[in-house]
């Protein structure tokens, strides 16, 4: 628990709000480079984005979890816990799309910012099941058979402490790793409007890999967790998107190059037959 005044919060709230504000407030810089009049409504989308995430994120728990809930009524209830971050992407990025159109913010240098800002919500959400014993690693023997930054005693679902693979761990310093290739591409300028839909499927990739190791309750289809079905269905609708994306950006700059090419062959033949005709009956 952490107090601030009259306010006491769980570790789990405090590093997801942490994430979330920290994630906005990269969302409004990125927005200030644009331009101060553009902070307000980038930021509407980005808060939207979160909204839409947490609803979509509890759907889809609830959906895949549904023998849990006693009564459809716990859905709302968001203190029960429970969050599938598959359906919160799907409802951030809905819900952002809409904002965006809405108050008339271009979505592709949006999606730029929100690169930046969502492996930062990755790290903290991984971070605050580290605390909350959620998609926590297998128990090992003990730690002494293991190096030390592989493992650690941590809790389960049900709150026992046991030596486990260290998974949450490593999920947040992946989003460490997107973050710091996000910076990159933003610093450098390279992949513009491409950015989210790389890192989105670095983290389909990413943690799907990091399933093998997890040891948290989950639906079993053909063998393999739901979770990192839906990791790699991430992963190949955002290569897909991003690939879509990349297309059409180079049709456009290929149509740009042909029309200019056309209108410089145009300039250097000078004036054409009807135009020398004309100019010498002028004469």
């Amino acid at each position: 628990m952490i107090e601030l005044g009259p306010v006491t919060l769980r570790e789990y709230n405090a590093w997801l709000i942490a994430g979330v504000l920290l994630a906005l407030i990269i969302i409004a810089w990125h927005a200030a480079r644009v331009g101060p009049q553009a902070v307000t409504r980038w930021l509407d989308a980005g808060i939207a984005a979160v909204v839409g995430g947490v609803i979509g994120g509890r759907l889809l728990y609830a959906a895949l979890e549904w023998d849990t809930f006693e009564q459809p009524g716990e859905i709302a209830r968001l203190s029960l816990g429970g969050m599938d971050w598959h359906g919160a992407l799907l409802g951030g990025l809905l819900a952002a799309l809409a904002v965006t159109r809405g108050r008339g913010v271009p979505f592709r240098p949006w999606t730029d910012a929100a690169a930046l800002a969502w492996p930062v919500g990755v790290s903290a959400a991984w971070l605050a099941c580290r605390r909350a014993g959620c998609g926590y690693g297998y128990e090992v023997r003990t730690l002494a058979d293991w190096p030390g930054w592989l493992v650690e005693e941590l809790p389960d679902v049900y709150g026992l402490i046991a030596p486990r693979l260290d998974v949450q761990l490593g999920g947040a310093l992946w989003g460490l790793v997107l973050l710091v290739l996000a910076a990159v591409l933003t610093w450098r300028g390279w992949l513009p409007g491409l950015r989210l839909w790389l890192i989105l499927a670095l983290s389909g990739l990413g943690f799907s890999l990091l399933g093998f190791f997890r040891a948290d309750p989950a639906q079993i289809i053909a063998g393999r967790r739901v979770d990192q079905l839906l990791d790699l269905l991430v992963l190949l609708l955002s290569t897909l998107a991003g690939g879509a994306i990349w297309l059409a950006q180079r049709r456009r700059t290929d149509r740009a190059y042909t029309q200019k090419g056309e209108t410089a062959d145009e300039s250097e033949a000078g004036p054409g037959p009807d135009r020398a005709e004309t100019g010498r009956s002028a004469s």
